[in-house]
């Protein structure tokens, strides 16, 4: 019965290194992606067939088409998106957007 214990307890702590090896690792990527990119949030305030307008808190627009989202996820009027933009090009840098 002992060693059944100490079998699990073995278990466990294994677990638990892994998950935390995962997540440093997790952390370790999205901190890469804050270091490459530049974000900006966006309120939807137009949806449209070939795409979306939005508006940031200082009144500037944007335009992005459907394909910049992932992959079956809609967005509705006033949703907050956030947007990827490449570090050095604002203009026609947009990488990505997901849904705040």
């Amino acid at each position: 019965m002992k060693a059944f214990i100490l079998f699990l307890l073995t278990l466990f702590l294994g677990l638990l290194i892994f998950l935390k090896l995962e997540m440093n690792e997790a952390t370790r990527a999205d901190n890469t992606i804050k270091n490459e990119y530049t974000t900006q949030d966006y309120m939807i305030t137009e949806i449209v067939d070939s795409g979306y307008y939005g508006k940031d808190e200082d009144g500037k627009t944007i335009f992005f088409k459907r394909e910049h989202l992932p992959a079956g996820q809609k967005l509705e009027l006033d949703d907050t998106v956030v947007i990827y933009f490449e570090k050095d090009v604002r203009k026609d840098g947009l990488i990505k957007v997901e849904k705040k």
